[in-house]
């Protein structure tokens, strides 16, 4: 075991040497320190390998030209990361998740930066229907995003963990550690393997397993082993006993890369100042799109690619008036158009409405005189208008006409 402590150790400081940022040690256990890992987990070979491979350079210039392509989206989220005081890494998320691509896959499948699901998006309160996709709001995603990280840190109190429910699945988190505490606990304790309360915690577990019921049951698992529990032993055991998903794993180690790599100053897109700063401002309801981007004098496709989600070409008729994003340069101007936005949205409503009068006019009919040799039949196809109406539209019910009988033909 001491042996094994001294290879890794000595792993660690090769790769410091052959980094030549030998001096951003400390920061790169902040990392973990941040994430609530063990400083040890630093000189996992398998953490190492990851760093090696997303340090290439042609990974550096991969992701710069990701980073640099989405300045704005980075921008929004580096914010809300200061904001919120959440970790670092955090903001390696919408890398890993979305390439800070703001799409959209399908209607059954993730979408945003977040690439949060739609179930997901319900419990977050993020609207999602046929005229807004709230998943695609840049701002309001990220919000919704934060506060599920810190809702399953307050649970896990951990934040690697936290990190780990959001991309695999809280019920899977939750069972795996507690699996792996309890483990571990009897690996260091193996006179307690069948006492009574023992089994009744792999009872629990197993129960959870087979029924996905006693969710709660999990987190007492895990509370009662957890000073047995390090994260570093699960990665160890975890081919052989299938705590997480191996590609969980591979998430967090990805995510801690990505931090090492920042600390040693490689994505230099990082701090690339977007093109422009978003504002966010009210807008009537019910108005088209491109007319707003037309008061304002903004590209109607920059201006889209703003608002992704707004699905339709007009704003939404359930409310007084929606959210929408403008940059920030436009803002002045917004302000004071902003009465003849509203005139616009007024004259929008008059057409659609003199449009729908129009089209509800009823046509005048015309006065058809019945001559001999005549049938309704021979009327409708004549003027191409259905039997039954004809017939409904001159309260006849029978075929029987006379010579010289007035209809009404209306089409």
């Amino acid at each position: 075991f001491i042996i094994g402590k001294v290879i890794n150790w000595l792993s660690l400081l090769l790769f410091l040497v052959n980094t030549l940022f030998a001096n951003v040690l400390e920061d790169d256990l902040k990392i973990l320190k941040d994430l609530g890992l063990e400083s040890s987990f630093l000189s996992e070979k398998s953490l190492l390998a990851t760093f090696d491979e997303y340090s290439s350079s042609y990974n550096i210039n991969y992701y710069n030209n990701l980073l640099k392509k989405s300045s704005l989206n980075v921008q929004i989220v580096k914010n809300e990361i200061q904001n919120e005081n959440l970790p670092d890494t955090v903001f390696f998320i919408p890398l890993l998740e979305a390439s800070f691509v703001n799409q959209e896959r399908g209607k059954n499948s993730p979408a945003g930066l977040w690439q949060i699901m739609p179930l997901t998006a319900k419990n977050l309160r993020l609207r999602n229907d046929e005229s807004i996709d709230e998943r695609l709001d840049l701002i309001k995603s990220t919000d919704a995003a934060s506060s599920y990280l810190k809702k399953y840190y307050k649970k896990l109190d951990k934040w690697y963990l936290a990190i780990l429910a959001y991309n695999s699945g809280e019920g899977n988190v939750a069972e795996g550690v507690a699996r792996c505490a309890l483990d571990r606990y009897l690996e260091l304790n193996p006179n307690m393997n069948n006492t009574p309360s023992i089994n009744n915690y792999k009872k629990m577990l197993n129960d959870y397993r087979v029924t996905k019921t006693g969710f709660s049951n999990l987190y007492d698992v895990y509370n009662r082993f957890e000073s047995s529990y390090s994260f570093e032993y699960l990665v160890k055991n975890n081919k052989e006993n299938k705590y997480l998903a191996e590609s969980s794993i591979t998430y967090i180690k990805k995510l801690i890369a990505f931090s090492m790599i920042t600390n040693r100053d490689l994505f230099k897109s990082i701090d690339k100042k977007a093109k422009y700063t978003l504002e966010k401002v009210k807008a009537p309801k019910g108005i088209q799109l491109r007319s707003l981007a037309n008061a304002i004098n903004m590209d109607y496709n920059e201006f889209r690619n703003l608002n992704k989600h707004i699905k339709k070409e007009t704003l939404p008729s359930d409310s007084k008036s929606y959210n929408i994003y403008i940059t920030q340069n436009k803002l002045e101007l917004y302000n004071q158009r902003i009465f003849n936005i509203k005139l616009i949205k007024e004259n929008e409503t008059d057409t659609k409405i003199k449009e729908t009068k129009k089209t509800n006019i009823t046509k005048k009919p015309i006065i058809y005189i019945i001559k001999k040799g005549d049938s309704f039949e021979s009327i409708s196809k004549k003027y191409k208008v259905n039997l039954k109406k004809l017939k409904s539209d001159n309260n006849k019910k029978s075929n029987l006409i006379k010579i010289g009988d007035k209809i009404e033909i209306i089409k």
